[in-house]
């Protein structure tokens, strides 16, 4: 027996490792017994639906959804459709295909700190620009991305005892592609009490950015921008796992995550502010295109328990994330599953209350002081690495929600998940002159709605 959640990465994680977390739900979840659905992310962009109930056996199994995802004052937007099919014939073989669409729109921070007057920003085409008013957070008004994504999976018997389970997936959009393969073996012992996982995801990815990859910090306007050709980057992950039947209640599951991803980690739409150490407004190069380093492991260790009790499901998960970035997460989630046939058939309510909290990477900085970390002179920093992205910096954040499941047949269920999303970044101590009168750490509000449905016939 198993469970379906696997720990999701980080916010501080890029868009590949979130699309890889996602790869290894799916590559383990047509083993499990006990269907809850999968962790949502720390970051802002969320994560796709998995079902939450499990229906008699049947040839095929379809499973739908709508996510709508906004972020108040005018940020990031997005709406992703999911659906996905999966035979299973009389030899538990199974087959399953998935297909997500999403489309993002909105403002997108651009890594640059906020100034007492209007700053104007080049887009990343050099097309068009955009002007940031006095004081207000330097977001990136020409963010847009569409995605699609293609995952086939099979899983069958392996030996005496055992499972086998492989996934495949491809996802393109306008500026990034990757293709990417995951195996599972899955072993029962202990009258299938217990079942230890081995998993591994393998991923290449191209990163093709809208006018040119930008030299990592090298000043990121006027004449002297430089541009290099496309990037890649590879990446290897591995999952240990135990899950065991501690009795007829309790339902315990222990993964540990090790990563490794090497090439390309940069987000080439990122820069940093070049400031006065004495006043904090803008000097010399003013901006430039942040750099990280080549390489980043990564270890997770994620502990889940369900418990039924009488009636109903409690569900709490802890995950502790490190990486050689420095980047240190802790997140605990809880969900509580309220069985209410009394009211309607069938019907259920699941409330979600979740707190994550994540320490800044080891280059992160909010700017960079002219004459110190940078010189407009030679044009060159004194750090290897640097990065303002806010996705890297230190923060906390809570999300409550609601669930709400109505089965209208024996193999069918509507849902809806409601969910309010605030993450608090950390204030950038020793601010310097009118720096210190400004928010340098704006909160983020964030509101998410998924309908879903599935049947099996």
């Amino acid at each position: 027996m198993q469970l379906t959640t696997v720990p999701a990465a980080p916010a501080a994680t890029s868009p590949l490792r979130a699309a890889l977390a996602a790869a290894t739900s799916a590559l383990l979840a047509p083993a499990a017994a006990l269907a809850q659905g999968t962790a949502a992310p720390a970051a802002t962009a969320p994560a796709s639906p998995t079902p939450t109930t499990a229906a008699p056996s049947a040839d095929w199994k379809i499973d739908s959804a709508v996510l709508f995802y906004n972020e108040a004052g005018g940020r990031i937007r997005a709406i992703e459709p999911v659906i996905s099919a999966r035979r299973t014939d009389g030899n538990e073989v199974g087959m399953g295909l998935k297909v997500t669409i999403d489309s993002l729109t909105g403002a997108s921070p651009n890594g640059a700190v906020p100034q007492p007057v209007p700053q104007t920003f080049t887009s990343p085409s050099g097309n068009s620009s955009y002007t940031i008013a006095a004081g207000a957070p330097p977001l990136d008004t020409s963010f847009h991305d569409r995605r699609v994504a293609l995952a086939a999976s099979m899983e069958r018997p392996f030996g005496e005892a055992q499972r086998l389970s492989l996934v495949a997936n491809v996802s393109s959009e306008y500026d990034f592609q990757s293709l990417g393969f995951s195996a599972a073996l899955a072993r029962d012992f202990n009258d299938k009490n217990t079942t230890l996982t081995f998993g591994l995801a393998l991923e290449g990815n191209r990163s093709k950015p809208v006018g040119g990859t930008p030299v990592g910090l090298r000043p990121a306007n006027g004449a002297l921008p430089e541009r290099k050709p496309d990037e890649t980057r590879n990446v290897l992950d591995l999952l240990l796992g135990v899950t065991q039947v501690v009795n007829r209640q309790w339902l315990m599951q222990l993964n540990l995550g090790l990563g490794r991803g090497s090439g390309y980690h940069n987000d080439p739409y990122k820069v940093l502010s070049v400031i006065d150490g004495g006043t904090g407004l803008l000097a010399g190069d003013r901006y430039v295109s942040e750099q990280r380093p080549e390489s980043r492991t990564r270890v997770s260790l994620y502990w889940q328990n369900k418990v039924h009790l009488t009636r109903d499901v409690l569900d709490v998960s802890y995950r502790y994330y490190q990486d050689n970035w420095g980047v240190r997460a802790h997140t605990l989630d809880t969900r509580y599953r309220f069985e209410l046939p009394d009211v309607a058939k069938g019907l259920h309510v699941e409330p979600r209350w979740r707190v994550y909290r994540q320490g800044a990477a080891d280059f992160w900085r909010g700017w960079l002081v002219e004459g110190g970390e940078w010189s407009s002179t030679t044009h060159r920093a004194t750090l290897d690495a640097a990065s303002a992205d806010p996705r890297l910096a230190a923060f906390k954040a809570h999300t409550l929600g609601v669930k709400m499941g109505l089965a209208t047949s024996a193999v069918s269920e509507w849902s809806l998940r409601l969910e309010s999303y605030r993450q608090q970044p950390d204030r950038p101590g020793n601010a310097p002159g009118a720096l210190q009168s400004l928010d340098l750490a704006p909160t983020v509000k964030a509101t998410l709605v998924l309908l879903g449905y599935s049947t099996s016939f």
